[in-house]
């Protein structure tokens, strides 16, 4: 007999089939409201010293030069940072309700050690567990129209922006202290950020002195065409400069020449006269400029059985020379290789095009993961984050000496 949580395939099947059964059953199941001031409640945070604050997981990097020599950078923390990071993790449980409960399983771990640890280099990191639109429902909308009702999924929605408020709400009251904070989040994550920004922090004068940046990446953040400020925020303009605080750094990622182009979901604006955000973190004004991908050997494991398979899973070309790095480090980097520019195609669809600079002579791979294989239009979605996580972080690093130094 097979174990189902062995086998991450099967239990994505079984994840979706039990959800299917419960769509039309009550959702208010998925807990009551959290309690953010118990440190079970979060991920990461200053309090949680020991293995079950994700955020102090290894982060330590294999980077593989274009002579095949390598070397490894560990994984470092910053003992005393001047500001915080606070972050919303994607949509990762498999619950089979609506919302997540409040028990983190991997998936959200793994998502949250991955995406963000690694900002532990340049602040303080919180990271609140929260009940989330689950993985599930979202496999279950996408099988078929009506299967999943709007208001069920704008419910579910709404409980999730509630604990993500009350969380911040919490770290403003009982950690803050007047610190600056930057905020990071991705998909679901970076849409409930928006809302906050939205709701909390531009009515805010003092939130909005605070902020000191915000990392929203792969959701539908709008600007007047060639526009920095407006749409989704009244006066919080997009960075174009790594010497400016208080902005906006969000884009969505597609391969160059991606056939998924033709219909993508990310990069879209439906308002006339608006388009989605584009800003390439090491290229701000524009222009392309290389990517300092940060890619995880192992995706969390339903995202891993979702990838189409690309590739020799590593940095090299030859299969057993990745099984030797893996054993090094738990991230690979390709100096080198990785390229993006923020383009605007002819349908109005304004990216992140990346670039893989592939040599036959080189020792490296040819070619990585990025597209998934049951859905269309999400381009390079599911590693949004590490194609430019070492872009990020330096460009967090910029962002908070200039918040500083004013």
């Amino acid at each position: 007999m097979v174990n189902p949580i062995s086998n991450p395939f099967l239990t994505l099947a079984a994840s979706l089939v039990t959800g299917a059964f419960l769509i039309f059953a009550p959702q208010s199941s998925a807990a009551d409201a959290p309690d953010y001031s118990d440190p079970a409640t979060w991920l990461c945070h200053p309090e949680k010293t020991t293995d079950n604050n994700v955020c102090l997981r290894d982060q330590s990097v294999i980077s593989v030069a274009s002579n095949g020599s390598s070397s490894v950078t560990p994984g470092y923390i910053e003992s005393n940072p001047a500001i915080d990071c606070f972050y919303v993790y994607p949509t990762a449980s498999m619950d089979v309700t609506a919302n997540s409960n409040l028990t983190p399983d991997a998936q959200e771990k793994d998502t949250a050690a991955i995406q963000f640890g690694r900002y532990g280099e340049v602040c303080r990191t919180f990271a609140p567990v929260y009940r989330q639109r689950t993985l599930t429902y979202l496999g279950i909308g996408a099988l078929g129209d009506g299967l999943v009702t709007e208001e069920t999924m704008a419910q579910a929605y709404e409980t999730a922006y509630a604990d993500i408020r009350e969380a911040f709400n919490n770290y403003l009251n009982n950690d803050n202290h007047g610190r600056g904070f930057l905020l990071v989040g991705h998909s679901q994550g970076a849409r409930l950020l928006a809302r906050l920004v939205q709701e909390e922090i531009e009515p805010d004068t003092t939130l909005r002195q605070q902020m000191v940046s915000a990392h929203l990446i792969g959701t539908g953040i709008s600007v007047p065409i060639g526009d920095v400020v407006g749409g989704t925020f009244t006066s919080t303009p997009l960075c174009t400069s790594a010497s400016q605080s208080g902005c906006i750094v969000a884009y969505s990622t597609f391969r160059k020449g991606d056939p998924e182009l033709a219909a993508p979901r990310f990069g879209v604006q439906p308002e006339e006269g608006y388009e989605a955000a584009c800003t390439h973190p090491a290229a701000l004004a524009g222009g392309s400029a290389e990517l300092e991908v940060r890619l995880p050997f192992d995706q969390p494991y339903a995202f891993d059985v979702l990838l189409k398979i690309q590739g020799t899973g590593g940095p090299y070309k030859r299969w057993w020379d990745n099984i030797k790095a893996k054993q090094k480090a738990e991230f690979f980097s390709v100096p080198g290789q990785f390229f993006g520019e923020c383009v605007r195609n002819d349908e109005g669809t304004h990216y992140l095009e990346v670039t893989i600079d592939s040599d036959e002579d080189d020792p490296r791979a040819d070619n990585y993961r990025g597209e998934l294989i049951v859905v269309q239009g999400w381009g390079l979605h599911l590693v949004d984050v590490n194609l430019a996580q070492g872009n990020l972080i330096q460009l967090a690093s910029d962002q908070i000496n200039h918040w500083l130094e004013h």
